[in-house]
């Protein structure tokens, strides 16, 4: 079964496309954060950022830092985001890197686990396996 992301590049899904090459496409997200809320993808249904290849993550790299400053003449907004997600939180089950104007009281918000502020001992032993 074809990914979300391969219905929008063979054209059996419309989308409004503002970037296309060979390897990566970006397009509006469908359920925006706010208006200029765009999803850059690669063509090939990689499922996760490790499984780029490099040219193609660097491609994406270069389409976010065009469509940056394309989002921030076109909206004006008090920041811009990116979001990524992998594995289980991946569900396009498609690399797909978001990239959305964010405005002050825009409401889009982190909700982080109960964890709460760690101290950086704790921190260095959470890391340690790294």
């Amino acid at each position: 079964m074809k990914t979300i992301v391969e219905q929008i590049v063979n054209r059996e899904i419309e989308a409004v496309i503002v970037y296309e090459s060979k390897d990566v496409i970006a397009f509006a997200d469908h359920d925006p954060i706010n208006f200029g809320h765009i999803l850059i993808c690669p063509t090939y249904p990689y499922e996760s950022y490790i499984a780029l290849p490099e040219q193609v993550l660097l491609e994406i790299q270069s389409v976010a830092r065009d469509l940056y400053t394309r989002i921030e003449n076109a909206f004006e907004p008090d920041g811009i985001s990116f979001i990524q997600n992998n594995g289980q939180f991946n569900e396009l089950s498609h690399y797909h890197l978001h990239i959305f104007p964010r405005f002050c009281g825009d409401k889009f918000g982190w909700e982080s686990s109960d964890l709460g502020v760690q101290s950086i001992e704790k921190l260095r032993q959470s890391l340690a396996r790294l």
